[in-house]
């Protein structure tokens, strides 16, 4: 066994931070070498102690949280567990927000009056931290990064390009349309948003999210992708229909499948043990949609999507897998890749283009 993974947590509550290390200390693997009551503090302990992980609140004074993680990752960049008090409005979207400023996941804080849930809460807490603290995170500098015109040019060539399928940019008649699966895990909400905000408000094929998130957050998820997307975004609802030019996301706890007439059943039974599950929404897909479908896997820790993604492309579909360097863990992509799952192995930029090129049409062709 190596050193003990080293813990910061940052919360306001000194209740609040006594549960939570004698909750982590419980495990050998972990010791937490620090607390902190607000961001500046943290900010002045992260610098001094270098811990592997921090447990961030949402809500403090002097410094709140999406200002304390863009500090952080600026200056200091260490991976960070959210841990919020509240699913409401007001602070799903600051929770967001800190995902986009380089946080990695979230949780809802332990409940301190069921012994039950604490229980429970503990067992997740442990090992998400376990996972998170041993991700290299990058540092997050607003303006750092120049404009790369080569990368933005039009009819560029793709990099790490297998063989594209044939008929890959559809013309389509106003009868049908494609759909595109985009599936994602820890990482997975800031790089779905760029993604999503890169698609013009003509894009002719539907799309669907499947993003691994805590209980109670996907509401708040789509709202927060919303604000900079010009494709209208919402929550999937059992027999709704697949449009072109709209975004679908998988509720947390279910399971999304697209019927043979392009609509939405959702179930709970759990077949895997993620829910919802991308190999199961991209295996519906591939069934109703064969080559009109298309499966892009990001981020994400373990397998989940690549036998979804091999679907697809075995029934004439066409795939993309986000590469090593821009994701934050290259488990899922990797998996794809390893499985020969993926044509196309880009980053999110490229994505957006590949994406982009292969949907020719426009929405109001369609409609």
């Amino acid at each position: 066994m190596g050193q003990p993974l080293r813990i910061l947590i940052v919360d306001d509550s000194a209740l609040m931070r006594r549960v939570i290390r004698a909750m982590l200390e419980h495990d050998p693997d972990l010791t937490v070498v620090g607390e902190a009551a607000d961001g500046r503090e943290a900010l002045a302990r992260v610098t001094e102690l270098r811990p592997n992980l921090i447990t961030l609140d949402v809500r403090m004074p002097v410094m709140d949280g999406v200002e304390t993680t863009r500090q952080i990752m600026a200056y200091q960049p260490t991976p960070i567990l959210v841990l919020t008090a509240s699913l409401s409005r007001y602070d799903v979207d600051i929770t967001f927000q800190m995902l986009g400023a380089g946080a990695l996941d979230v949780m809802e804080k332990p409940l301190l009056s069921d012994s039950a849930a604490l229980a429970r809460t503990q067992i997740a807490l442990i090992r998400k931290i376990k996972l998170l603290a041993r991700v290299k995170v990058v540092t997050h500098l607003r303006g750092r990064r120049k404009p790369n015109v080569e990368l933005s040019m039009l009819n560029v060539a793709l990099p790490n390009k297998i063989a594209a399928p044939p008929h890959a940019t559809f013309n389509i008649p106003p009868s049908t349309f494609p759909v595109v699966v985009i599936g994602a895990s820890t990482g997975g909400p800031r790089v779905v948003q760029q993604i999503l905000t890169g698609l013009p408000q003509s894009y002719g094929a539907a799309v669907i999210v499947v993003q691994h998130i805590a209980q109670g957050f996907s509401a708040g998820m789509v709202e927060w992708m919303s604000l900079n997307s010009a494709l209208p975004i919402s929550l999937a609802e059992a027999g709704g229909k697949l449009q072109p030019g709209k975004v679908l996301v998988a509720p947390d706890r279910f399971d999304l499948l697209i019927d043979a007439n392009g609509r939405v059943k959702l179930s709970a039974h759990p077949l895997l043990l993620q829910r919802p599950a991308i190999d199961i929404t991209m295996q519906s897909v591939a069934d109703a949609y064969g080559p009109l479908a298309t499966g892009v896997l990001l981020t994400g820790m373990g397998r989940d999507g690549a036998i979804g993604m091999r679907s697809i492309r075995r029934a004439g579909g066409y795939t993309i897998a986000q590469d090593e360097a821009s994701c934050t863990i290259f488990g899922m992509p990797k998996a794809a890749i390893d499985l020969g799952a993926a044509h196309e192995v880009l980053p999110p930029d490229r994505i957006i283009e590949a994406l982009t090129a292969r949907v020719s049409v426009k929405r109001e062709h369609i409609l």
